[in-house]
């Protein structure tokens, strides 16, 4: 029974990375929120009874909802000021720098639960506005914290407890003696929610990256951390802290945090070698194009990543980005391939919504508008008027803000299994 229509505009991704639109198009769920029909007007209109509810015109074009596969909570508060005060030539490089200059102090924060009750309310509402209902998250080395994010966020979003216990500050090691007791308490309150967090080779010993590994292992767990962002990082981590490791993607493997479906951020520096012990282990990459460019990273080679057939999906990288913004992030990852490897909006579009999903195994959830899945989408306002007769990529393109740094607030609506779960009001358009 078609209980809910809503009309308009309509983006469908595919599994093979194409789009369907339907420039007249309709959305058809029940009273449970699932998807009865997904495709253009006129079908729906001949096939539905006199008695059907009268449809909503949508507030802008119709895709579904957006997921990010790797963002910094508590970095939320200085997204965009990660590098602030930083000098580009700083020894060590800029992301060494900038976290002992800006991200450590923010972080440091969000020891107090009060704190980071707010910070995490503040980034629920934040991604919310701007369409983004899950995806993977860092919070911090407190384990209250990390505890809060996973009982505010809805159940779209994966949280981890970081580790670090060196090169970091003292109020920002992890308790070794309770990290075990945390990770087992976390793990089974909150399943596959929870994330076993390295936060990266410079941070993190073999002995506490170990730890988590076989903790991870043993709970069915996946794991996430960064690899291979700068090449400062990357000459301290082979050449000062692990010279007896082939590799700095070699640290990951023979630790075993490589092996349980690891998402690991960047993989910009990486030797051949390195692809393949990322393609055997089966870990996947978030691309964050945005921080990439933000901190002066590199640009990931996003051939290669094709070549060895390694699952990818677009991430934000808060607070490396200065805007939670998906759409702007997609079109980043346009602007700094073009020329370099084939992209196309649909492509960008796939990477923000199916492909995470397929990832963190949310796809029954959200990433699709198939009949008989929940009816999860939302509704954006083109920053330009639509034409007749345009392509898939030319709406696509239009929900991109032209200054990805400064995106305007176009998603005027999120629904979730039918419900509504953001509305932006009138004079916010």
């Amino acid at each position: 029974m078609t209980d809910h229509i809503v009309k308009g505009p309509l983006l469908i991704p595919s599994e093979d990375g194409g789009v369907a639109y339907h420039a007249d198009g309709a959305l058809a769920y029940d009273a449970s929120g699932i998807l009865v029909f997904a495709g253009p007007w006129k079908k729906l209109q001949s096939e539905l009874p006199k008695d059907s509810p009268r449809p909503r015109v949508s507030d802008g074009v119709m895709l579904p909802p957006l997921l990010d596969l790797h963002t910094h909570i508590p970095q939320h508060p200085i997204r965009g000021r990660f590098a602030e005060g930083v000098s580009p030539d700083a020894p060590g490089g800029v992301l060494l720098n900038g976290l002992k200059r800006n991200v450590f102090p923010a972080e440091t924060k969000c020891n107090a639960r009060d704190y980071a009750r707010k910070v995490i309310e503040a980034f629920l509402a934040d991604t919310r506005a701007n369409g983004i209902v899950g995806g993977a998250a860092f919070m911090t080395v407190s384990a209250a914290a990390t505890e809060i994010a996973l009982e505010i966020l809805p159940d779209t979003w994966s949280v981890g407890l970081v580790m670090m216990n060196q090169n970091c500050p003292d109020d920002l090691r992890s308790d070794e003696k309770n990290v075990e007791a945390d990770i087992i308490r976390l793990a089974t309150q909150f399943g596959r929610r929870f994330i076993v967090t390295d936060r990266f080779a410079v941070a993190v010993n073999s002995s506490l990256r170990r730890v988590g590994s076989n903790l991870a292992k043993r709970f069915g767990l996946r794991t996430q951390t960064h690899l291979n962002e700068q090449l400062a990082e990357k000459h301290f981590v082979e050449n000062k802290l692990y010279p007896d490791a082939d590799s700095y993607t070699d640290v990951y493997l023979r630790d075993g945090l490589l092996q349980q479906e690891c998402i690991l951020a960047h993989c910009i520096h990486m030797r051949p070698e390195e692809w393949r012990m990322v393609t055997d282990s089966g870990a996947v990459i978030a691309h964050c194009p945005t921080s990439n460019l933000m901190l002066a990273s590199g640009v990931m080679p996003l051939d290669e990543v094709r070549r060895h057939k390694i699952p990818f999906a677009i991430a934000t990288d808060v607070g490396a980005s200065p805007t939670v913004s998906m759409l702007a992030e997609m079109r980043r990852f346009l602007d700094v391939h073009a020329g370099r490897s084939m992209v196309t909006p649909g492509e960008a579009l796939f990477r923000a919504t199916l492909a995470p999903a397929r990832i963190l195994g949310l796809d029954e959830q959200v990433g699709r508008l198939d009949v008989g899945r929940p009816a999860s989408f939302i509704e954006a306002a083109p920053v330009r008027p639509l034409s007749p007769g345009e392509s898939a990529d030319d709406v696509i393109l239009a929900l991109l803000p032209e200054d990805p740094d400064n995106p305007p607030p176009t998603v005027a609506r999120v629904t979730l299994n039918g419900k509504a779960a953001f509305q932006r009001s009138r004079h916010h358009a």
